[in-house]
């Protein structure tokens, strides 16, 4: 739980860094960057694992590289629900799901050690 709940802050964080340091990331301000990281976290929450979980043997096969799709859909998702929060395109959206699977799994990572 604990793990999650870090793993959440962390996609909450990435959107903002995402928005300010990638070009082709644009929120209307500040505040939508924020609320755009939570509803993300919140799609990852929910709907990452549902769609790993069917896309497993494919996954397989294709080393690991459908999850960064999975991921990428995931991204252009919350921009496409999220008003104020829009993505340039694919690249972008893979460079975006990028830096949120980094502060993602580092944020997992803390709640591993603080314990």
């Amino acid at each position: 739980m604990k793990g999650a709940m870090f793993r959440f802050c962390g996609c909450v964080a990435a959107m903002p860094i995402a928005a300010f340091f990638l070009p082709g990331v644009h929120t209307a301000d500040a505040r939508t960057a924020w609320i755009a990281g939570a509803f993300l976290g919140f799609i990852y929450l929910v709907l990452r694992p549902i769609a790993k979980l069917i896309l497993l043997p494919f996954n397989c096969f294709t080393f690991g590289i459908l999850g960064f799709v999975v991921d990428v859909l995931l991204v252009r998702l919350a921009a496409q629900w999220m008003p104020g929060f829009e993505i340039d395109g694919f690249w972008w959206a893979l460079l975006a799901a990028i830096v949120v699977s980094l502060l993602r799994e580092g944020a997992g990572t803390l709640a591993g050690h603080g314990a």
